[in-house]
């Protein structure tokens, strides 16, 4: 049996380390979203698009990660860094319009999700050690909607304030009942 683990949160509060390391841990396969041509095209769309074309954007880029984590899932776990909870999260904070845009149809969605958030000045602190940081990122009042918006879809919040990415990883590993030392 092969496991769909997804790691959502706003910017700066550690899901690309604790992905990776869980990911390693567990012996699955790390996935960055949006994957593929939708990547590169990433830092055009979250500059110089309007909110819901860049919603549409972001959709199908989780449309396409969905196949691709569909064939992975044929033979290993996956752990996902942002799914189609950031694409909600986000562009519903950036337009209530658009919350009502919000479906999961026809996705491959994932067994476990976990809502990581830290302290807006630990937040801060870790974007200002970052070389390159966006627009959005910095938009403190954006990270803050999309905070309390991730929050309301019933997945375990884990704090990573204080937590090192280890203590993270062992948290969630904890709640998911399994030992991850395959490292």
């Amino acid at each position: 049996m092969t496991i769909f683990i997804c790691i959502e949160g706003v910017d700066a509060v550690g899901k690309t380390e604790v992905g990776k390391r869980l990911a390693e841990r567990l012996g699955y396969q790390y996935y960055k979203s949006p994957g593929g041509l939708f990547s590169s095209a990433r830092s055009i769309v979250d500059t110089d698009v309007e909110p819901l074309a860049r919603y549409f954007f972001y959709r199908a880029a989780t449309q396409h990660d969905s196949k691709k984590i569909g064939e992975i899932l044929k033979t290993s776990g996956v752990v996902c860094d942002r799914y189609i909870y950031s694409t909600f999260a986000f562009h519903g904070a950036m337009d209530t319009q658009i919350q009502s845009l919000f479906e999961i149809t026809q996705l491959v969605m994932p067994d476990y999700t976990f809502i990581l958030t830290a302290r807006e000045e630990v937040r801060k602190k870790r974007l200002r050690s970052r070389k390159n940081v966006n627009d959005l990122e910095l938009n403190l009042p954006l990270q803050r909607q999309a905070d309390r918006i991730f929050k309301t879809f019933g997945h375990s919040v884990i704090d990573t304030s204080d937590a090192t990415v280890e203590e993270t990883t062992d948290l969630i590993l904890a709640s998911l009942n399994l030992r991850g030392d395959k490292s």
